[in-house]
């Protein structure tokens, strides 16, 4: 047996030399905590990633929760040469029902195209009521005469000459500011128009309702079809073509008691089939949006207008005329 004081200086040895052991331990722990913080914080090479970008704000949202008003229906318009690719299946649409137009007239009429009446400003198929009233006045200071659909057919087909200066204004797609603003400023100068419309509309507070409709017709707009829903006809079966071609001339026949047998393409757009199935429901007429004056040499279910730019001025006007 060791003496006490013996066994206690071992014990204090021991004790020392567990504590350099922990020490030694703890050490080498700490630096290799060390070399692993190093390496990951060095630049590392990573694959890039592709990251969505924000969502751009609706119209709703960036008007404060208020909703805009619905868009005007602007038309693709087809020119010479055409100018918007998107149009050109239409215009290279080549009805081979007539062979030869059946026209006795000699005389080119120009149709005017109009939308809506009101101040939508960057949309060129709204014309403000300002630029229409100084339209209307020029056409009477220029001894313009305004043709009912009749007069056009009777010229066309060779019933009656036509009067020096001969014009169709045509409005689509039976905006209610045609009734509150057009008819107003056409009234003034004792003014003709045709007005093309989809009926399934009519229950839209922003297009024409029947009682409107009906008092378009009672002081002398003619009124024909636009299709039932406006549709893109090429992009239907034939089937719900004549579906819209002829629930529309129906309504319309209904509600007026009248003859609807004039068209007028929605988008200015049809194929083969949309010129079959007017034929064969005799439609006399249709209208287009390609661009110039209706001519002898036309087709009859391929007429020409020319559509009138809201945002140009008389000038322009002018010269559409010419």
């Amino acid at each position: 047996m060791f003496p006490l004081k013996r066994r206690f200086s071992l014990i204090i040895v021991g004790v020392l030399v567990t504590i350099a052991i922990l020490c030694l331990t703890a050490f080498a722990v700490l630096q290799k905590l060390e070399t692993t913080a190093q390496t990951s914080s060095e630049p590392q090479q990573t694959m890039p990633t592709w990251t969505q970008e924000p969502s751009k704000p609706t119209q709703a949202s960036a008007l404060g929760g208020q909703q805009e008003p619905p868009q005007i229906i602007e038309p693709v318009l087809i020119m010479e040469p055409i100018q918007h690719p998107l149009a050109a299946p239409s215009s290279a649409v080549v009805d081979a029902i007539y062979k030869t137009p059946p026209f006795l007239s000699k005389v080119s009429i120009p149709v005017l195209n109009y939308h809506s009446v009101t101040i939508q400003p960057g949309n060129r198929a709204a014309i403000t009521p300002k630029k229409l009233e100084e339209q209307m006045q020029y056409l009477a200071e220029q001894g313009y005469t305004t043709l009912s659909l009749k007069e056009f057919i009777d010229i066309w087909e060779g019933r009656v000459s036509p009067p020096t200066k001969p014009v169709l204004l045509t409005f689509d797609d039976g905006y209610k500011d045609n009734y509150t603003t057009a008819m107003p400023i056409l009234k003034k100068y004792e003014f003709r128009a045709t007005l093309f419309m989809s009926p399934g509309m009519v229950d839209d507070g922003y297009f024409l309702n029947w009682d409107e409709v009906k008092e378009m017709h009672q002081v002398g707009w003619d009124i024909q079809p636009h299709g039932m829903t406006h549709p893109h006809l090429p992009r239907l079966s034939a089937e719900k073509q004549e579906h819209e071609i002829m629930e529309g001339r129906h309504q319309i026949e209904e509600q007026l008691e009248i003859t609807a047998d004039v068209f007028c393409y929605p988008y200015g757009e049809r194929n083969q089939v949309t010129l079959n199935i007017l034929k064969e429901n005799q439609f006399r007429y249709a209208f287009t949006i390609d661009q110039g004056k209706a001519a002898p040499d036309q087709n009859p279910l391929l007429l020409r207008r020319l559509f009138v730019d809201g945002e140009q001025g008389l000038s322009s006007f002018k010269a559409l005329l010419k």
